[in-house]
């Protein structure tokens, strides 16, 4: 299916004109369309179902973290601004005032980019839009409902005292729907996602499914969550987190050890996987 399918789905659902209908009805509502005028086919509905799958899952799991914030403060000059965008390639920068713990808002690239034309001293409270202050534990289909109905595209994570653990934007919220949509249908070549090593362990592509790694290894795994169907999905699950690369989690149920062997803040990319 091709983007333009994707952003017909996303309008559809997040830009429901009943306030009511949640993200979720919105979604079982199209999977569930069965007469001949369906605008979706039985592909696309699974893809919809992988967006079901996401229910469950964390701000916190998916978050940049602290460290990897892009901010500036509220009394630097557009040089510096201007500077930021370009050398780290972003749209939007966190603006604080005294330290990152107090973040005020968010100022974007487009509307630094106006500002050439308004011919007037650089302020940097006259770009600087709102942010909204979340939990880690809040849910991401959650967190999309509530950007859509405030406006607001950024979302600061903040722990029980205030400080600053991560950020959102609504462009990574949809980033990690259609990734992970994409991914579940993006390859049938089971050898390029499943590799033998010498050591008679497997290198294993994260998006590779429980079935195809049954298929190709006759390794059995067994997950008790039945909407798991991916290993990064199995192995996220009994983690609780996206595990760090290098990361080592045993699993007694399967008799298995599985090493992180990519990944980034948001995803799993590629495991090994061993016996325990």
């Amino acid at each position: 299916m091709n983007i333009k399918n994707y952003l017909r789905f996303l309008k559809k659902i997040f830009y429901k004109k009943n306030q009511e209908i949640t993200v979720r009805d919105t979604i079982e509502e199209l999977i569930n369309e069965e007469d001949e005028t369906s605008s979706i086919d039985d592909d696309e509905k699974e893809m919809l179902e992988n967006v079901l799958n996401l229910r469950d899952i964390q701000v916190q799991d998916i978050m940049i973290p602290r460290v990897e914030i892009k901010a500036l403060s509220i009394t630097e000059n557009v040089e510096e601004f201007i500077s930021m965008f370009v050398e780290e390639q972003i749209s939007s920068i966190l603006v604080y005032q005294g330290t990152i713990d107090n973040i005020i808002g968010v100022v974007y690239l487009k509307n630094v980019a106006n500002w050439f034309r308004m011919n007037k001293p650089f302020n940097v409270s006259i770009f600087t839009k709102e942010v909204l202050f979340i939990p880690p534990t809040m849910k991401i289909l959650d967190l999309i409902t509530q950007m859509k109905d405030t406006g607001t595209k950024v979302a600061v994570v903040v722990d029980e005292y205030g400080g600053v653990d991560g950020f959102v934007s609504f462009k990574d919220l949809i980033e990690e729907i259609i990734g992970d949509i994409q991914d579940s249908n993006s390859s049938k070549d089971n050898k390029s996602k499943i590799i033998r090593n010498s050591d008679d362990s497997y290198t294993v592509d994260a998006r590779a499914s429980l079935e195809e790694i049954e298929k190709a290894t006759e390794i059995k795994i067994v997950s008790k969550d039945r909407t798991i169907d991916s290993i990064g999905g199995y192995v996220f699950t009994i983690s609780g987190n996206v595990p760090a690369k290098g990361t080592i989690i045993s699993n007694k149920t399967n008799n298995m050890k599985f090493e992180i062997l990519d990944a980034d803040p948001r995803r799993i990319k590629l495991i090994k996987i061993r016996n325990g």
